[in-house]
């Protein structure tokens, strides 16, 4: 795809638009789950949440270990309540991990047997998707789409986001 698109828009000045069959298929399938995509959402910020807690919990072990019997405020714990919030801590983790990985797994097995999602790797842009994204002006899964569109009509690009650009939104 690399050299036939990028020799269209360089040396013709070209827009190009890549014509990618697969898109109704997971289109589709996206739109019909979309319980499963927020459980798995939710799934993953909940795993985020206990990580950081016991992160947290870790943290505060190991300034008390620094710190014994020092001046400083705060929360603190015994070491045998410390490590029985640990302990809790880490089976619940364990467990929502199982939970997400079964979501996950379950989400997966909606689309190709063998490779899964076309646009998508885990939670990242595949390499293919990547390739779209970087090297197509335009992308859609028929080209009779455009039909829904006046041939006046100019697209243009989406701002390029990255995450330490993004608001956070509560």
């Amino acid at each position: 795809m690399y050299s036939d698109v990028l020799r269209a828009k360089r040396t013709l000045g070209w827009r190009t638009m890549l014509v990618v069959p697969e898109l109704e298929q997971e289109s589709a399938i996206n739109f019909e789950n979309p319980q499963l995509r927020e459980a798995i959402a939710d799934a993953r910020d909940e795993l985020l949440e206990l990580e950081e807690e016991l992160a947290q919990l870790e943290l505060m072990q190991q300034e008390a270990a620094t710190h014994a019997g020092g001046g400083r405020g705060g929360e603190r714990l015994s070491t045998g309540e410390a490590v029985e919030q640990q302990a809790v801590l880490g089976a619940a983790l364990g467990a929502k991990k199982l939970e997400l990985a079964e979501h996950v797994l379950a989400y997966h097995r909606k689309f190709h047997p063998a490779w899964g999602q076309l646009f998508k790797t885990g939670y990242q842009n595949s390499r293919f998707a990547q390739q779209v994204e970087d090297y197509a002006c335009l992308y859609a899964a028929r080209a009779s789409h455009l039909a829904f569109y006046s041939p006046r009509t100019r697209f243009h690009t989406i701002v390029d986001v990255m995450p330490h650009d993004r608001n956070e939104r509560a």
